[in-house]
């Protein structure tokens, strides 16, 4: 009997130069990072990883190497998240090289931590700028030494120029929140969170525990109503006598 191998489809490899200059990974050279900056950074790449799953067009990076300058190895970024449209979200992608894909990120943000905010409020902020970046989102969760006062700041690109996008505090949710015209979503935040409103349909954005959490109540919730269901449709019968 001949048994034939199933053809299935190789993944995509983003292009890469071939100038005989090393690039580094991101993760072999950034320093890992506090849980206080690591966890609000995790949420933010799994929420949009979701929004975009079904857009294979659509780029989602976090702490991953942007090179900006071909052949040189230290002309380099990495934006806490990012959503770069019009590049394939390969699985084997380790960084992003702009001479070869030509497209720039519509969306950055980064989470402010002591090391990190001269850079994040200085030559990033500058750098997304001449790029072209619509919009750049910077969060600090900060709570003993506070770096950003609202602790929410966003900038949008108005010809050519950053320009502070409005933040405002909402009482109802404790929280400071500002509009994405880049996501069509709302970012909502204080020192202690920071979630992604949807205003479609009014829910915030859950993380990984709260979904699985969400999903648990349902199932629990489902089960209780089919009990319910089933103890009124035998009560029914008892009482028909059936």
């Amino acid at each position: 009997m001949i048994v034939r191998k199933i053809a299935r489809p190789k993944p995509s490899r983003p292009p890469e130069p071939d100038d005989g200059v090393f690039y580094p990974d991101a993760h072999d050279v950034l320093p890992v990072e506090s849980m206080l900056h690591f966890s609000p950074q995790a949420y933010m790449q799994t929420a949009l990883q979701a929004r975009y799953a079904d857009a294979p067009n659509i780029l989602v990076a976090s702490q991953m190497f942007i090179y900006y300058e071909s052949g040189d190895a230290q002309a380099s970024v990495a934006p806490d998240v990012c959503v770069i449209p019009g590049v394939a979200s390969a699985s084997q992608r380790r960084s992003y090289f702009m001479w070869l894909e030509h497209q720039v990120p519509v969306f950055c943000m980064e989470v402010v931590s002591p090391s990190t905010y001269n850079n994040d409020t200085g030559f990033k902020r500058e750098l997304y700028q001449s790029w072209g970046v619509l919009e750049y989102w910077l969060y600090d969760p900060n709570h003993d030494q506070p770096l950003l006062t609202p602790p929410l700041q966003g900038y949008r690109l108005v010809n050519g120029l950053y320009e502070p996008i409005p933040v405002v505090y909402d009482l109802r949710v404790d929280a400071y929140r500002g509009d994405s015209a880049a996501l069509d979503w709302e970012l909502h935040g204080n020192r202690e969170w920071f979630r992604f409103f949807d205003p479609s349909n009014g829910e915030y954005i859950l993380d990984l525990e709260e979904s699985e959490r969400s999903r648990l109540a349902e199932h629990d919730a489902r089960i209780a109503a089919e009990e319910r269901v089933a103890a009124l449709e035998a009560e029914i019968r008892r009482l028909r006598g059936e």
